[in-house]
């Protein structure tokens, strides 16, 4: 048996090990990136991972930077390198040098076809978002029994207000068991109708841990809720599916419970600068009727009656006599004009006009005749006079030609 004398001799020994391997010197491997993040030193720790097995990496800023495209989530890449062990946190990994796409990986294929199948069927559509409850007196939570998840919802809804009740559906959040899982919660809840928002959450995570809630049947589940559903998942750079179906997306647990729970304290200020503003509209409004009432209390039409009417009939003795001198003013005024009117007819009146000597002369048709030109000998014309009428022949006619010009 070998006996290392400390840690350090142990890791050192396993760093040479691996740095004189063959095989682990310089090697390439195909794997779907499952994690990735860039340190403030500009290096890149990410893991590989196919169906069964996940590999840690690390490329450093000066390798990245001959890299042909930005790795990410999903991507299937091929990798070369060299195993290394970190002994600070006996940690194995493989220190990339060389990073090319190899095509997206099947975890991420399936990502984007579900997603744009359920786009084109219109689950994501905001029209279907379902408003949340300002006070819900009762929460739902699908997720996990165990685990700081549901912990820190708690304690987030305490902090914020106190008066609420919660009700947990325990589901797994990770593996083949949460689809169903999740989709049973929020179905349950829909059936019992017991809560008033329903909070589906699961605390960070890597790609693959956070894929189930990339799945069918949670998306319809949450899509046929009748009850307003908020999702959680992860952190904030992470978007599930179960994101944009759901009515409301928070970027961790915690933030779900501060959106869904209204603070009470900002509530009660509320509360009491309504009231105060109440107070202060109806103050107001009695005052100023008071203040009518009191003007008409002190009228001297309740306290010297008899004066006060007096006075009243002076003035309506005033405005009678102003709408007299008014009115005769009018009927004079008309009276006048009807007297000029009547005048103008008199003098156009054909009766006067034939009492001057003039006469009315008609055909035997009794038309008037406008014209001598009209007229030939022998025929018979009626004379209209001021005191009667009279027939005659036509024996020889004339006319000025002047005239007829």
């Amino acid at each position: 048996m070998v006996e290392f004398k400390s840690v350090s001799q142990l890791d050192n020994y396993i760093k040479s090990y691996l740095t004189g391997s063959e095989y682990l010197s310089d090697f390439s491997v195909t794997g779907e990136i499952s994690a990735y993040t860039i340190s403030s030193r500009g290096h890149a720790y990410f893991t590989i991972k196919d169906a069964e097995a996940v590999m840690g990496c690390v490329m450093f800023s000066r390798y990245i930077a001959y890299a042909s495209f930005t790795p990410a989530i999903g991507m299937k890449v091929t990798v070369t390198g060299c195993m290394d062990f970190y002994a600070p946190s006996g940690k194995l990994q493989m220190q990339v040098l060389t990073i090319k796409e190899a095509g997206k990986g099947d975890l991420h294929e399936q990502y984007k076809q579900l997603f744009e199948r359920l786009s084109k069927e219109g689950l994501f559509a905001p029209e279907h978002k379902k408003p949340l409850p300002v006070l819900p007196k009762r929460i739902g939570v699908v997720t996990s029994a165990s685990g700081r998840v549901i912990s820190d919802i708690v304690n987030t809804l305490r902090k914020r207000n106190p008066y609420f009740d919660l009700l947990l559906y325990p589901a797994s959040v990770q593996g083949e068991n949460c689809p169903p899982e999740v989709a049973e919660g929020v179905n349950y809840f829909n059936d019992k109708k017991n809560v008033d928002v329903i909070i589906v959450a699961r605390g960070g995570g890597s790609y693959e841990d956070l894929f189930g809630f990339n799945d069918e049947r949670i998306a319809r589940a949450v899509f046929a809720s009748e009850i307003p559903v908020i999702s959680a998942i992860g952190h904030e750079p992470d978007y599930t599916i179960i994101d944009y179906v759901a009515d409301l997306r928070a970027a961790t647990p915690t933030a779900a419970a501060e959106q869904v729970m209204a603070s009470y304290d900002d509530q009660k200020n509320m509360v009491d600068n309504l009231a105060l503003s109440l107070d202060i509209a109806v103050n107001s409004y009695i005052g100023s009727k008071r203040s009518i009432l009191d003007m008409l209390a002190n009228h001297k039409a309740l306290h010297t009656p008899a004066f006060f009417a007096k006075q009243q009939l002076l003035v309506v003795d005033k405005y009678r006599a102003e709408m007299k001198t008014a009115m005769e003013a009018k009927v004079t005024k008309l009276s006048g004009d009807q007297k000029t009117l009547q005048g103008r007819l008199e003098s156009l009146n054909p009766t006067n006009v034939l009492k001057r000597g003039y006469s009315y002369v008609s055909d035997a048709d009794g038309k008037a005749v406008e014209s001598a030109s009209s007229l030939k000998k022998g025929d018979v014309i009626g004379i209209v006079f001021a005191d009667g009428k009279a027939t005659g022949e036509i024996i020889d006619t004339s006319f000025d030609n002047r005239r007829t010009s």
